[in-house]
């Protein structure tokens, strides 16, 4: 698939952003250990939806179609993780609730910003795959929503 420069840097920070987010959720499963199974299949889950879209940019039948998405909301978006992550690094007292507060406003961003339903596809595996990536993302919220769920009881 022959993608545009505006759109090749979108997807690479696309990538770029998964991938932090992976590592972000990395830090709090080793911050939080009794946590870390949750943390690391998120963790996991972030990683995995990035290997798809790599896997979908180098498919024919694959498309990307911009819309409102431009570059600067996810670099904004990256230098925001960017932050977290350092200001979790540094403060021993940035709590299990912050982490997860954070977590989910960072995937409730994500699905409202539709950065999935950027990418389209001709054929039927390439749009399977498209709405496994728009149902896991889903299902993350969920997962998330739940666990945290977990915290505002227990403060209560």
């Amino acid at each position: 698939m022959d993608l545009n420069d505006d759109q090749k840097e979108i997807v690479e920070l696309f990538l770029k952003q998964e991938f932090l987010i992976g590592k972000l959720y990395k830090l709090f499963s080793f911050r939080y250990p009794e946590y870390k199974v949750f943390w690391t299949e998120m963790a996991s889950e972030e990683h995995l939806h990035a290997s798809w879209i790599k896997r979908l940019i180098k498919t024919d039948s694959f498309r990307f179609s911009q819309g409102e998405l431009r570059s600067h909301y996810l670099a904004s978006s990256i230098n925001s993780i960017e932050e977290l992550t350092a200001e979790v690094r540094n403060n021993r007292e940035f709590s299990i609730a912050q982490a997860v507060n954070a977590a989910l406003r960072i995937e409730r961003s994500l699905y409202e910003k539709e950065i999935f339903q950027s990418f389209e596809g001709d054929s039927e595996h390439v749009r399977k795959m498209l709405y496994s990536l728009c149902v896991e993302q889903q299902i993350h919220i969920k997962k998330m929503e739940m666990f945290a769920s977990t915290f505002s009881q227990k403060n209560h």
